[in-house]
């Protein structure tokens, strides 16, 4: 079994930290050749975490990785975590706690309709998940009670152990800390040129607050460019910088001799223009960059996370002549093919309150991406 790097650089973490292996590392590092051409650049390669699990890849692995191990330690059978209907992560929670014998209550709140949204809940569906409804991210917190009351306690799973949503906390945010130091080894080991700009999803922040403190603990010299697709009231600077200070405060109190620093609001580097009217909102610039890796280059995105990521992170080459520049996109989305899992699935099984979901119209910027999900 690998160990994380990171309990290389820092033994003491080891002993204290819980740890089970959910992936298969390290990811490939590919350089992207067909939009190079397409673009004119000399240097864009892709961090392929989309093939972190055969089950279920994405960013969400490296965290549960840290999160499920946790909950398993403490004695947890159940957990609760939280997302939009169509969550990404909430999905990879629900197959990844199947994997280890453990429930998963999924509160979900709405979200703009999509193709990914009717697969993702029918496959929390397929792996056993609870649904705990809510009609909006902030009542959550009131739904998750009163879930709890009929549900958990009724079921007798015991007491649920808190997963956030995105998994975005101290001990998430360590599966990318991880992630920058395998990033280094596979520098150092001549696969790719060490990144002079490192782009990534900003979302609930765990994946870039791991990335920002985790290229400092590696010694690279590499400008993490976090991609906000995310509301600004829950996902800006401010935020992100508090989150790189708690888990380099972390890392330092088990580590001192790391180097790990942390970052002031101003010191990020933070794309903020192509997040779209709201969270979910497909647009043409990120469905046109979703259409342009799958063509140029096979790779699979999708229009809320990756694909704004993908689309800003082009943008910002070509407006700052960095063309020559030896750049990295950091691909968080999953890319196993699960669909033959759901494909029989009668959506009447769902609860009601998701039925919209199937029978309402998709985005109008989906319907005419040539992409496929």
């Amino acid at each position: 079994m690998a160990r994380p790097l990171l309990f290389e650089a820092c033994p003491e973490l080891a002993g204290d930290t819980a740890w089970l292996e959910l992936g298969e590392y390290p990811t490939p590092v590919e350089k992207l050749e067909g939009v190079c051409a397409a673009e004119g650049l000399d240097h864009l390669y892709i961090k392929r975490d989309d093939l972190s699990s055969t089950l279920y890849g994405g960013n969400k692995v490296r965290k549960l990785e840290f999160l499920l191990a946790d909950a398993k330690a403490k004695g947890h059978t159940s957990v609760i975590t939280f997302g939009a209907v169509g969550s990404n992560h909430v999905l990879a929670t629900v197959i990844h706690a199947e994997r280890l014998g453990i429930e998963t209550y999924a509160c979900l709140w709405p979200q703009p309709n999509a193709a990914y949204v009717r697969k993702n809940l029918l496959l929390d569906y397929a792996h056993g998940a609870h649904f705990v409804l809510t009609g909006s991210m902030y009542g959550a917190p009131v739904a998750f009670f009163r879930g709890m009351a009929r549900g958990a306690r009724g079921r007798g799973a015991g007491h649920p152990y808190f997963i956030p949503p995105g998994g975005s906390n101290i001990l998430g945010s360590l599966g990318y800390v991880d992630g920058a130091l395998e990033l280094k080894r596979q520098v150092d080991e001549g696969l790719v040129p060490e990144p002079d700009f490192i782009f990534v999803t900003y979302g609930s922040g765990s994946t870039a607050a791991g990335l920002l403190a985790g290229v400092t603990l590696a010694g690279m010299k590499s400008i993490v460019v976090p991609v906000r697709v995310v509301d600004k009231i829950v996902c800006n600077r401010y935020l992100l910088a508090g989150h790189v200070d708690r888990v380099a405060d972390f890392v330092a109190r088990h580590c001192p001799v790391s180097g790990i620093l942390g970052r002031r609001p101003r010191d990020i580097m933070l794309i903020d223009d192509f997040c779209g009217p709201t969270y979910a909102c497909f647009t043409p610039e990120g469905m046109a960059a979703v259409s342009r890796a799958k063509a140029c280059d096979g790779i699979k995105l999708e229009g809320t996370y990756t694909g704004k990521t993908f689309a800003g992170a082009l943008d910002f080459i070509r407006r700052h002549g960095l063309e020559s520049r030896v750049c990295l996109f950091w691909n968080t989305y999953n890319s196993a093919d699960l669909y033959p899992q759901v494909c029989d699935i009668d959506y009447h099984s769902l609860p009601e309150g998701v039925h919209k979901y199937f029978e309402d119209p998709l985005q109008e910027e989906e319907m005419s991406c040539e992409v496929v999900f």
